[in-house]
C-alpha cells in the first residue's frame, strides 16, 4: 500500500526530531553532501521491513547543511516510537536524541545500525501525566569557599557487592542515592560525575569492525570463528564521543526511563543541599554550536549545577558568557579571565580551574623532596578573587591515594598495553616496600602519609576535591590508568572502609574543622599582612623558629598560622597553627606567641589517632615542641584560665 503524506519546509532550528502536538513529524538534522538521505521510523513492536516507514528528504528542504521538514499526514503515526537517519545507505543515530534505544546493557557489543533514537511524542503529553514533578526543588548554590567536591564514576562507585547496595541498583544513579546518608555524613557539598551521556562503550568491537584483523579468525563464508575468545575492551571511564543529550541508560535502575530517573537523582540531591556537576568530554573537532546546545539542554531539562569541560577546543568564552549560565559553575583547566570578562567581573565566582600545580607540589613535599617548601606554600595559599581554584592530590587519572603511598611504579599490565599506558611521573613513594605488605611499621607510615596529605588538601585555600574511595584507602593495586577496568580494579572496594575507619574519621575531622573556622578558607586571597592592625597578619609563615620560615632547598618543615581576628563571624577570635614536618627526623619547633589570655592546645596529630587518642595537652606559648618525623600537627588557641585568674587577682589587689 502506498503511504501518503505531505512534506513541508520547516525552520532549521532547534535541531532534533519529534512528533508535534498536531501529529505532524518535525525533523531537523545535519547531513553532509549526501546524494540520498532521510529518516526511517520504527514501530514499538518487533516488525518486518514492511512495517517501517522510510522518508527520503528532497533537496528543497536543505538549509546549509541542515535538512528541516514538517511531515503531515503520516498514517497512524503514534505507532512509531524510534527512528534513525540514513545517508547513502548508512544508518546513524541522531546526535540530538534525548533518549537512546539499544545501549541499555553496559558493555554489550551493539552494531551502530541497532542503536536508535527514542521518538519524542509531544502529542501524548497534553494531559501532563508524563511531566516530571520538580516540586519546590532549587539549586543549593554553594559558594566555593564552603565547597567540598566528591568526584565519582557512577558505575564504579557502587558496582562492587561490597558497597552493600541492592544488586538491582549497583552501578546506577539509584545506587548513589543509597549512599546519600554516607555522603552527607562525610560533609560533601558537590558531587562531580564522570561522563554520564549515552555512548557505546565497547572499544574493540567485532560488530563495528574495530578488532585488529590479525586477532580474528574467519571461516570460509566470512563469519568470525573465534568471537568468544576475542577480548572486547570497554571504555569504563567514558571519555569518548557520545550522544550528548541523553542520560546513560546503563546507569539507570530502569534503563527505559532514564530521563525521569536522572531528574529524580538531581532533585533528591538538591533536597539534601548537594550540588550536581557533570563532566563533559568533547572531541577536538566537535561542533561548537552542539556543545553549547548540549549544556543548555542539561541545565534546563535536568537542573544540573555546573559542568566540568574536558577537551582542547572548547568555546569557553561563549559558554561562560551565556546568559543562561550566570549562576552555573563552569570548570576547566585554565581561563583567560581578562579575555572572557573584559574587565567586567561578576559579583559571585562561577568559574574555577582544576589546579594540577597543587597535586605536584603537595606530592613532592609529602615524600620529602628537596626544594619543595616554597612551591608548597604557594599552592597552599593559591586563591583568586574572580575564579575558584580546585585542589586535589589524586584525580581519576593516576594513583589512588592509598596507592600513592604504596607504589613507586605503575602496574597497568591488566590493561593489555604492556604497561606502556598511564603516566610514569607519579611523584609517589612506597614507604619502603612496593605494593602490598604485612609489615606493621610500613602500614602505619602509609596511613600517616595519607593523613598528612589530606591535611594539606583540606587546609589549602583551594576547593578540596577527592576521588571516591580515597577517603578510606581504596586501592587499584597500582594501576594508574584503569580506564578499561570494569571490574574490582576499577570499582570502589568498600571493604577498605572497615580496615581504614580512622582515615575516614580524620577526613570528617578536617571537614568539620574547615566548616567551623571560616577564616581557614576565604573567598578572597590572603594578604599576608596585618591590615587591621591587630598585631598579626591574616596568615603568616613559620619554620622551626616562630616567625622565621625556612624556605631553603634543604628545608622540609613549614608552619602556617591562621589568625581568626580577621573573621567577623569568629566570635571566639580563634587562632589555628598547622605545623608540617615532612623531614625523616623528629624536629623541635617553637610555637608563635598568642595574645595574652590565650594558649595553644593540640587538636590533631597525624602521628597518633587524632580522634580517639590525640594529645590534648595544653601548651605554653614559649614551650618548644618535639614533633615526630613525617607528621602534621594542628594547634588551636584556647582561653588560658591560669592567666585569667592571675589578671583577676591583680585587679582585685589594685595592681595594674
Amino acid at each position: 500500500m502506498q503511504v501518503k503524506y505531505q512534506v513541508l519546509n520547516e525552520k532549521p532550528y532547534p535541531l532534533g526530531c519529534y512528533i508535534d502536538y498536531d501529529k505532524s513529524l518535525v525533523v531537523r538534522a545535519v547531513f553532509s553532501d549526501n546524494k540520498n538521505c532521510g529518516i526511517t521510523l520504527y514501530p514499538a513492536t518487533k516488525c518486518r521491513d514492511a512495517d517501517k516507514l522510510t522518508i527520503t528528504f528532497p533537496k528543497e528542504l536543505k538549509h546549509g547543511a541542515i535538512y528541516s521538514a514538517r511531515i503531515k499526514g503520516i498514517d497512524n503515526i503514534d505507532k512509531y516510537d524510534s527512528y534513525n537517519y540514513f545517508a547513502d545507505g548508512n544508518y546513524f543515530c541522531d546526535i540530538y536524541a534525548k533518549q537512546i534505544i539499544g545501549l541499555e546493557g553496559f558493555g554489550k557489543d551493539v552494531e551502530d545500525s541497532e542503536i536508535r533514537a527514542k521518538l519524542d511524542n509531544k502529542s501524548q503529553r497534553l494531559d501532563n501525566t508524563q511531566v516530571f514533578d520538580w516540586g519546590n526543588e532549587k539549586s543549593p548554590n554553594i559558594p566555593y569557599e564552603k565547597s567540598f567536591i566528591y568526584l565519582l564514576n557512577v558505575r564504579g562507585f557502587t558496582k562492587s557487592s561490597s558497597s552493600g547496595v541492592p544488586s538491582a541498583k549497583r552501578g546506577t544513579f539509584a545506587g548513589i542515592l543509597e549512599k546519600l546518608p554516607y555522603l552527607k555524613d562525610l560533609g560533601v557539598t558537590t558531587i562531580e560525575l564522570m561522563p554520564i551521556v549515552e555512548m557505546n562503550e565497547v572499544e574493540n568491537s567485532l560488530k563495528r569492525n574495530k578488532i585488529p584483523r590479525e586477532n580474528v579468525v574467519f571461516s570460509k563464508d566470512g563469519s568470525i570463528v573465534n568471537e568468544n575468545s576475542v577480548t572486547k575492551k570497554v571504555n569504563f571511564w567514558g571519555y569518548k564521543k557520545g550522544y550528548y543529550f541523553a542520560p546513560r541508560s546503563a546507569y539507570c535502575e530502569n534503563p527505559y526511563d532514564a530521563e525521569n530517573e536522572f531528574k529524580n537523582f538531581v532533585k533528591t540531591l538538591h533536597e539534601n543541599n548537594i550540588e550536581v556537576v557533570l563532566q563533559f568530554f568533547f572531541e577536538d573537532n566537535e561542533n561548537e554550536s552542539l556543545i553549547i546546545d548540549a549544556l543548555r539542554f542539561w541545565r534546563c531539562t535536568y537542573h544540573v549545577d555546573g559542568f566540568h569541560l574536558k577537551g582542547k577546543r572548547i568555546p569557553v568564552r561563549q559558554i561562560v558568557n551565556e546568559p543562561l549560565f550566570t549562576d552555573v559553575k563552569i570548570w576547566y583547566e585554565w581561563f583567560d579571565t581578562g579575555y572572557i570578562y573584559g574587565g567586567n567581573f561578576p559579583k559571585n565566582k562561577t568559574i574555577a580551574i582544576y589546579n594540577n600545580s597543587f597535586l605536584n607540589a603537595s606530592r613532592r613535599f609529602l615524600k620529602s623532596d628537596d626544594n619543595t617548601v616554597s612551591d608548597f606554600f604557594k599552592v597552599m595559599i593559591a586563591n583568586d578573587e574572580h575564579y575558584g581554584v580546585i585542589n586535589y592530590v589524586c584525580d581519576y587519572e593516576g594513583f589512588r591515594l592509598a596507592d600513592l603511598v604504596s607504589y613507586e611504579h605503575k602496574h597497568n599490565e591488566e590493561n593489555g598495553e604492556n604497561n606502556k599506558d598511564g603516566t610514569d611521573n607519579n611523584l609517589s613513594w612506597n614507604c619502603g616496600i612496593e605494593g602490598r605488605t604485612r609489615r606493621h611499621n610500613i602500614l602505619e607510615l602509609r596511613k600517616k602519609q595519607i593523613k598528612n596529605v589530606l591535611t594539606m588538601l583540606f587546609l589549602s585555600q583551594g576547593i578540596p576535591m577527592i576521588y571516591s574511595g580515597d577517603e578510606f584507602g581504596n586501592s587499584q593495586a597500582g594501576n594508574n590508568n584503569p580506564y578499561c577496568q570494569d571490574n574490582e580494579t576499577g570499582w570502589v572496594d568498600w571493604k577498605a572502609l572497615d580496615r581504614n575507619q580512622d582515615i575516614l574519621e580524620y577526613v570528617k575531622f578536617l571537614v568539620n574543622l574547615k566548616s567551623e573556622n571560616g577564616f581557614l578558607h576565604n573567598a578572597k586571597p590572603f594578604k599576608l599582612m596585618d591590615y587591621i592592625s591587630c598585631g598579626y597578619p591574616d596568615l603568616s609563615c613559620h619554620g622551626k623558629e616562630a616567625w622565621r620560615p625556612d624556605l631553603s632547598g634543604y628545608s622540609h618543615v613549614l608552619g602556617m598560622l591562621y589568625c581568626g581576628l580577621y573573621d567577623k563571624d569568629n566570635t571566639d577570635k580563634t587562632f589555628i597553627y598547622v605545623c608540617y614536618n615532612m623531614h625523616w627526623l623528629k624536629m623541635e619547633f617553637a610555637l608563635p606567641k598568642l595574645p595574652d589570655g590565650l594558649k595553644w592546645k593540640i587538636v590533631s596529630d597525624t602521628e597518633v589517632n587524632p580522634i580517639n587518642n590525640g594529645d590534648s595537652k595544653e601548651r605554653d606559648n614559649k614551650e618548644l615542641q618535639l614533633q615526630s618525623d613525617r607528621s602534621v600537627r594542628i594547634y588551636k588557641s584556647i582561653v588560658d584560665t591560669e592567666y585569667k585568674k592571675k589578671e583577676a587577682k591583680k585587679k582585685k589587689n589594685g595592681k595594674k
